[in-house]
């Protein structure tokens, strides 16, 4: 192999590599997983270099598909979130695109006649573009897609699969004769059409069936807002009900206490007056901050808490006015309380469960959930819980999204036994 065959079949796997990585559901930081996949690729271009070397052209292109995916697919497997037929789905999408380039080049080599290293060049100047827009459009909802959907991954396969397994087909019969390589091209640039395409429908629907889910997660958080509403003015009826009762009794206490203090009767006088004491204390209404909207998310959810006997410690100062939209905070809350109650949930029954809610409104609007968890939790190079559950992490990527809105500040961490979320609004 010359430097020239050698230095296309680098690039090749280069630009294979790289559109691999940018379609990686990554759960390692960066710097770890490009150390970690750069040394599979080394691997594979150290093996295809050895195969066309001692054993000719032949027998490497025949082998090297299967080494080149091969040694792709292990790596993705240790760098991947998402294990199984998601990892086959993206080694062939990553395939499919790095295929365009590495034909068109060819095609015109062989139209031409040109040099091998104006091949080459003609790899990058078709590869770089689209690895730009594999990035910029396609990655993000690809990226969503491979934490969302559950199950299709093996009818999704088939597609780059069938364009796959054609290309493979036609390049075994490719001959030299001019009517025979333009027909063979001719065939995988339609499949390669037929398959974009399919992509694109792919995308297109994706993309339709999560803005319905998001607005029935909307639709599902509003209505957890009006039981909230509704259950604390369910709260404020029985308690007016209860002071009613209360105050019509209350001219008998009176009568009693004023005898028995006539009497001398003091023990006694204490015992009614604690009583009362207890009765007024159960028509108060829960009281956790001055915002009405928080406080009914705020009274909702610990009132759930404590109906799964979870401790929750409360130190909520905000005020009426809030620097952000009051139904905004009050699903972050919601998403972020309901978080900690499931991660309390599974402790063992030994464990101390505990939820901790902490909110200062100045100078900057300072928030902090903590709760107890078990197990081990990771996280992502941009410091986000890592959710290896599908459907999981919605409420975390709800709250990324407020606190983008109000370019804001969120961390996640770890201190001893518990698991804190702590956001800041306001930085400026």
């Amino acid at each position: 192999m010359d430097i020239s065959e050698f230095v296309r079949l680098t690039l090749l796997i280069l630009i294979f590599g790289i559109m691999s990585l940018i379609l990686l559901d990554q759960k390692y930081s960066l710097k770890k997983t490009l150390i970690i996949y750069g040394s599979f690729l080394a691997i594979s271009i150290a093996i295809n270099v050895s195969i066309c070397t001692l054993f000719g052209w032949s027998i490497f292109a025949r082998c090297y598909v299967l080494v080149t995916n091969g040694c792709a697919t292990i790596g993705l497997f240790f760098l991947s979130k998402r294990k199984g037929l998601p990892i086959i789905f993206t080694m062939l999408t990553a395939t499919v695109c790095t295929n365009f380039p590495a034909m068109t080049a060819t095609y015109i080599r062989a139209e031409t006649g040109c040099s091998i290293w104006l091949e080459i060049l003609i790899r990058l100047i078709i590869g770089i573009p689209l690895i730009i827009i594999l990035y910029r459009y396609l990655r993000p909802s690809y990226l969503q897609m491979l934490t969302e959907m559950e199950k299709g991954w093996g009818y999704l396969c088939l597609i780059p699969g069938l364009y796959y397994a054609i290309v493979i087909i036609n390049m075994a019969d490719l001959s030299s004769a001019p009517s025979e390589y333009r027909r063979i091209f001719l065939n995988i640039f339609l499949s390669f059409s037929i398959t974009a395409v399919s992509y694109g429908v792919i995308f297109t629907l994706f993309g339709k069936i999560l803005r319905e889910a998001e607005m029935h997660d909307e639709q599902q958080m509003l209505k957890i807002q009006m039981q909230a509403m509704e259950r604390e003015a369910d709260i404020l009826k029985e308690n007016e009900e209860k002071m009613q009762i209360s105050r019509h009794n209350s001219r008998h206490y009176i009568a009693q206490i004023k005898t028995l203090l006539e009497s001398g009767n003091i023990q006694d006088v204490l015992r009614i007056l604690g009583g009362l004491d207890e009765q007024y204390s159960n028509t108060k209404v829960p009281y956790y901050c001055n915002n009405p909207t928080v406080n009914a998310i705020l009274v909702y959810y610990i009132r759930k808490a404590e109906q799964e006997k979870i401790t929750v410690e409360t130190d909520c100062r905000l005020p009426e006015k809030l620097p952000v939209e009051a139904s905004e905070l009050a699903m972050v809350l919601a998403n972020a309380i309901e978080n900690a109650i499931h991660a309390c949930a599974i402790l063992p029954e030994d464990r101390e469960r505990i939820i901790k809610i902490k909110m200062v409104p100045s100078p900057q609007l300072a928030i902090e959930v903590a709760n107890s968890y078990t197990g081990t939790i990771e996280f992502d190079e941009n410091g986000l819980p890592i959710s290896l559950r599908s459907g999981h992490g919605l409420g975390t990527r709800s709250i990324s999204a407020f606190i983008e809105k109000y370019d804001g500040i969120m961390e996640y961490s770890t201190e001893g036994s518990l698991f804190r979320l702590r956001l800041l609004i306001g930085t400026e």
